[in-house]
């Protein structure tokens, strides 16, 4: 038995009071940011990661031309790590940026400046992705907009296991000197004393994420950015 589920089309204007109510509930900024050179993606793939650096290097599928390098008689690992992609093009998700936004707070130490600042950023503040005037929610792409990476930077090392040490190749991808634009929303009743999260902190926050970067690989001090732009949306509120 099947059901037809019936649709209702949505009105123009009840989509602008919907608009109309958000305006009045967060307050919003408008932020750009400018990669200085590349971010790297930092989301597992499983690809034949050895064969191809060697084939790469070598042109060779003999892994014992790197055996003295890598230490490959030792267990190897390998992974690839990269970025979110739709149809549109390659993003980051706008979890990432919250994620940084928490550790700006903390490291600046606005969580123990500012009481309840902490839950403010945690629980009530949002990042929507954008493109020209269009928001696309959770998807923060990179632009100009692209379906593949600028290319795939390998890295070598060690670490200590509880089996002992193993031999890493890790391959990541990357996009040089991308532009994003979002917008972040912040519960307005959240910010209405000088003693709350302001602002100047959010800015704050962002020009100091500037050297601490964004992605994967930032021990390279990769990700690095500048801050393009901080702009209050300014709406009429309710008085």
């Amino acid at each position: 038995m099947t059901h037809e589920v019936s649709t209702v089309p949505i009105s123009q204007e009840f989509l602008l009071t919907l608009i109309y109510r958000s305006n009045q509930l967060y307050n919003k900024y408008a932020v750009e940011i400018k990669f200085r050179n590349r971010v790297y993606g930092g989301l597992p793939k499983s690809k034949e990661l050895v064969k191809q650096y060697v084939q790469a290097k070598f042109g060779s599928e003999d892994t014992s031309k790197v055996a003295e390098d890598l230490d490959l008689e030792e267990e190897l690992e390998k992974s690839v790590t990269g970025f979110k992609c739709d149809d549109r093009g390659i993003y980051m998700g706008s979890y990432c940026l919250k994620a940084a936004m928490k550790q700006y707070t903390s490291l600046m130490k606005l969580t123990v400046q500012k009481r309840g600042s902490k839950q403010t950023v945690k629980e009530t503040l949002f990042i929507k992705g954008k493109v020209d005037d269009e928001l696309t929610s959770e998807k923060v792409y990179f632009q100009p907009m692209t379906v593949k990476p600028h290319g795939l930077e390998d890295f070598a090392g060690h670490v200590s296991t509880m089996q002992g040490m193993r031999s890493i190749l890790k391959s990541s991808e990357y996009i040089e000197h991308g532009v994003m634009q979002f917008e972040i929303w912040c519960l307005a009743v959240r910010m209405e004393k000088r003693t709350e999260l302001t602002a100047q902190d959010i800015e704050d926050c962002l020009t100091f994420g500037q050297e601490c970067g964004l992605g994967s690989c930032r021990s390279f001090e990769s990700g690095k950015y500048d801050l393009v732009k901080f702009e209050e949306l300014t709406e009429e509120k309710k008085s």
